[in-house]
């Protein structure tokens, strides 16, 4: 729940306070928040750089040990939910630390930190039911034919939910709803303007993919000419690392640890304007249909 006794602390002269915003608008002020107090979000973003590339050591001896194909199938479907799992909590964290900046008031990483992990429980509840029908659907372990057919066919269904409660977080975070409640919460605020949240949500998605894609072939590109990482001819690398190839691929020699450092640090550092811009779009979309803002000036009357 918001607290009326925190004062605006914060300089955030940059962001239209408390009005509603478009979707270029969004895009912009989220990077333009993210760039301005980046030092934040470093912090979270170095949690889980060493968070994944430990698991991931563990997944690789794991698999090394134990090399059978039902157990390598069962641990990847652990390690991809547990990889969802630390990425929406990282996610949660950044979403608070948006908060707290977008309404100008004073915050750290502690502060931020803190006050996620007052809703922690409930937050990673929402969180687990939230990926529960993409994990089934997508589970190695359980995939069949069938299975694949319905997974592809399930796919508009996904997206009607996603968009549907994309806002969860925020409602376990910010308004104090349990771990069903914040779904009804999020479908509540999109009522009304599905395809308008669709849009934006998917802009901003397509946004940090984006950076994600050009940072991290950057850098890999620039590995590859000064001959740091090789795998065949130069053009045929380069290649490889513009068609993503190195994304899914286990770090079990030094070209692919080293590219899966470069991906996984792409990825650390872009997904925060996710974060960012889905906490502008949720107070956007409470002051257009709640009055916010006017909200806000009360409390702090």
């Amino acid at each position: 729940m918001l607290d009326s006794t925190d004062t605006p602390k914060t300089d955030n002269s940059q962001i239209p306070l408390l009005q509603p915003m478009e979707l270029g608008g969004i895009l912009d002020n989220a990077l333009s928040l993210y760039r301005n107090h980046f030092r934040i979000f470093l912090a979270v973003i170095s949690i889980y750089i060493v968070w994944i590339g430990l698991q991931e050591a563990v997944v690789v001896w794991l698999l090394e040990r134990y090399n059978t194909p039902n157990f390598d199938n069962l641990i990847t479907d652990i390690d991809d939910l547990l990889d969802s799992l630390v990425y929406m909590s990282c996610v949660g964290v950044l979403v608070v630390a948006s908060s707290e900046i977008y309404l100008g008031r004073q915050v750290t990483f502690q502060i931020a930190l803190q006050r996620f992990c007052a809703h922690f429980r409930i937050y990673l509840g929402s969180s687990l039911l939230f990926l529960l029908p993409y994990t089934i659907l997508t589970a190695d372990s359980i995939r069949m034919s069938m299975l694949s057919l319905l997974g592809l066919l399930s796919l508009p269904f996904l997206c009607v939910f996603y968009v549907g409660w994309v806002f969860y977080g925020p409602a376990v975070l910010f308004e104090g709803y349990t771990t069903v409640e914040a779904f009804g919460r999020s479908r509540t605020l999109v009522r009304g303007t599905w395809m308008r949240v669709c849009r934006i949500t998917f802009a901003i998605l397509l946004l940090q993919i984006a950076v994600d894609y050009i940072l991290g072939n950057s850098l890999g590109v620039l590995f590859a000419l000064f001959g740091i990482v090789q795998d065949g001819s130069l053009m045929e690398t380069i290649g490889d690392l513009l068609s993503w190839k190195y994304t899914d691929m286990r770090p079990t020699s030094l070209n692919s640890l080293i590219m899966y450092i470069v991906y996984l640090g792409a990825e650390a550092l872009t997904f925060p304007i996710y974060a960012i811009g889905i906490t502008l779009f949720y107070y956007d979309l409470r002051i257009r249909k709640e009055r916010f803002d006017v909200e806000i000036q009360v409390l702090n009357s």
